[in-house]
């Protein structure tokens, strides 16, 4: 094994003479693999752990594991908790998506205090087959089926061409023990599943499937880098005239750097995001929502990507006492002379509203309205998608309500239950659509 990480290491040139490795260290057998093969290479190593704060008492044990492991070894080490399940709930991730981002973000940041210019992670020849076989089956396209690079920037996999059956063998030979995640034997796990059956069956029928499988990758990697060149995109937006130039294959590829570039979370993008995207091309207006809060909206002949403004708190609102709701001026009154022409004006009746029970807040999944004249309630989600008014816009627009009920929605009306003229509900200077940077300064 050692004999094919230095093969690899000088094969694609990872870590050049006399600098330093910081090594991703879980307590598996890959990670305590690469830390201790690189040392006997003689390579100035370091290394970290981040505790996800996701398998209690285990998790602690694979910290403490790793801790050992480095003070027996001499070897620079630090470790790091964080709260990875609260992260994704808050960014609106997968676990898994947030906790490698927190990940990566870790090991950016000992690298820098460690003085290391590359970060070596232990991903294997197996890992690579199981990326490959997994991406093949969410329908991806030749960039999924590339696998995992062996290098990216400043990242390295000096156990890329090693299988696990190597990884574990060394080990033996060094009787060195090694941590097992128990989540790893879960088979609810798409991935556990391909490791556990699908490999198995794969090298039944041939010994060398993953070795095979890095081949294959490192030619699609090279079809790729010249495809990439070709559909280039720089920033947040492309214009549909630019697309719609190219041919299909790759209107796909630029939509996808496009993405990439605006911080879409790509493990959790599909081949459907990628079709849903470069189909509103052919439409006049249009959005998509994206995975980490992003979606891709149509606007002036140009597909951007943007991110979810936050919703703001309900507020109460008391007669004749304007308020302020986001960037909108609100007000219910009697008065039409106390009101700016530049201000929106929703009739209602005060006789059929509790005045001392107003509350204006952002519209919600399951909010209905039956406007005049129509046959019946219709979601509010409905009726802004039929006015043209864009996913962005529709979460800062203030919706008026009693008890509960919809009395008036920004943009779309006065509910027919509420309906009157003996009062307004105002809205200041209501626009269908805003600008980003009007969003942003809200």
């Amino acid at each position: 094994m050692k004999q094919l990480v230095r093969h690899t290491i000088k094969q694609y040139r990872m870590i050049p003479e006399g600098i330093r490795v910081l090594c991703g260290l879980s307590g598996g057998a890959d990670s305590v693999s690469l830390v201790l093969c690189l040392q006997e290479l003689g390579y100035d190593v370091c290394a970290c752990h981040l505790h996800h704060g996701l398998r209690g008492a285990q998790a602690d044990a694979d910290e403490a594991f790793c801790q050992r492991l480095c003070e027996n070894r001499g070897i620079p080490f630090r470790s790091e908790r964080c709260d990875a399940k609260a992260v994704a709930e808050q960014k609106k991730l997968s676990v898994e998506t947030a906790a490698r981002g927190l990940r990566y973000d870790f090991f950016a940041r000992c690298a820098k205090d460690f003085h290391a210019e590359r970060i070596a992670t232990a991903h294997t020849a197996d890992d690579n087959l199981e990326t490959m076989l997994f991406h093949l089956i969410r329908g991806t396209g030749s960039a999924g089926l590339a696998g995992i690079p062996p290098v990216r920037e400043n990242i390295i996999r000096p156990l890329i061409a090693v299988d696990r059956r190597q990884v574990e063998a060394f080990l033996h030979e060094r009787r060195q023990t090694w941590r097992t995640d128990a989540t790893n034997m879960d088979d609810s796990c798409t991935r556990n599943q391909i490791r556990h059956h699908v490999i198995p069956a794969l090298r039944e029928i041939e010994p060398a499937a993953a070795r095979h499988a890095l081949e294959a990758a490192s030619l699609l990697r090279q079809d790729n880098a010249c495809l990439d060149a070709m559909a280039c995109v720089h920033g947040t937006q492309v214009a549909v005239e630019v697309l719609q130039q190219l041919p299909e294959a790759l209107q796909a590829r630029m939509v996808r750097q496009l993405l990439e570039q605006s911080g879409v979370p790509m493990g959790e993008i599909s081949a459907k995001h990628i079709r849903a995207v470069c189909a509103l091309a052919g439409k006049k207006r249009g959005s998509i929502s994206l995975p980490g809060r992003k979606s891709a909206v149509l606007r002036s002949g140009r597909i951007c990507i943007e991110t979810a403004v936050s919703r703001l708190p309900p507020i109460r609102l008391e007669p004749e006492k304007p308020a302020q709701f986001g960037a909108y001026t609100i007000s219910i009154t009697r008065k039409i002379s106390d009101i700016h022409s530049s201000f929106k004006l929703y009739p209602i009746s005060y006789d059929t509203i509790n005045l001392a029970d107003l509350c204006v807040r952002t519209w919600q999944r399951d909010d209905r309205m039956t406007l005049p004249g129509a046959r019946g309630a219709r979601s509010l989600k409905r009726l802004y998608a039929e006015r043209g008014i864009l996913p962005d816009v529709r979460d800062i627009l203030p919706v008026l309500c009693c008890q509960g009920d919809i009395v008036a929605a920004a943009g779309i009306g006065t509910d027919e239950k509420f309906c009157g003229s003996t009062g307004f509900f105002a809205v200041s200077a209501f626009r269908g659509r805003l600008d980003r940077e009007e969003i942003e300064k809200i």
